[in-house]
């Protein structure tokens, strides 16, 4: 069992006190890969609800990508879908990463997507993981938590629906660039990774402005010259 630190234990009891009927869980998917786009979830659930299956998007467990890919289809389908009320999601491309800067990409989504929801379920509190919560003005209540997804079932459950889409799209990538094994790392840079692009070179979805990417293209560019 997770020993909680001060902030998560002040971010449940808002969520706890707080007099209203719902919770806008929000989390991203995508923050630490290099290639690809970031996803941006908010969803509805009544105040209260959980499930046992549904758990952070990291949590599940596989052979490889596509396997966990369909463990958290399962969840999706059986247990979220069913109890999901309403739900916002916005993709962040890599080109807007790139030219924004990613903290400023990633809050400007955040905050697309819980205020949409507030909208629907003014009577809400708005718990986003993470330790910065974005300026919500129409919220009622607004909490960020360290680790929310592992302890809001309502994160959790929108970095299940948040994980399925990157993950479905990163899949789709693979069929277009083939080679650089984004069905399994899903953008990661790993050492698969890694070697097909010293291999290959970046492609069209590379985040320019990650620094893996700028050392790998310096560094291949130095071999061209030399």
């Amino acid at each position: 069992m997770m020993t909680l630190n001060h902030a998560q234990e002040w971010g449940l009891k808002i969520i706890r006190e707080a007099q209203v009927e719902h919770v806008i869980g929000v989390d991203e998917v995508g923050l630490g890969a290099c290639a690809g786009p970031l996803v941006v979830c908010a969803a509805v659930f009544k105040k209260g609800w959980s499930h046992p299956e549904v758990k952070d998007s990291k949590a599940y467990n596989g052979q490889d990508g596509r396997d966990k890919h369909q463990k958290r289809l399962r969840a999706l389908k059986d247990h979220i879908r069913p109890a999901i009320l309403f739900q916002e999601l916005e993709v962040v491309g890599h080109k807007d990463i790139d030219a924004l800067g990613l903290g400023i990409a990633v809050e400007d989504a955040m905050r697309r997507v819980a205020l949409k929801c507030s909208h629907a379920y003014p009577d809400s509190v708005v718990a986003i993981d993470g330790d910065n919560k974005p300026y919500l003005q129409r919220a009622r209540v607004v909490v960020a938590i360290p680790k929310g997804d592992s302890l809001v079932p309502a994160i959790s459950a929108a970095s299940v629906i948040a994980k399925t889409t990157r993950d479905a799209m990163m899949i789709t990538l693979e069929d277009l660039y083939p080679g650089y094994g984004f069905e399994d790392h899903m953008g990661y840079w790993t050492d698969r990774h890694a070697r097909a692009v010293e291999a290959l070179g970046v492609c069209p979805i590379h985040r320019l402005s990650y620094k893996n990417i700028q050392t790998a293209l310096a560094r291949r560019a130095a071999v061209v010259r030399w």
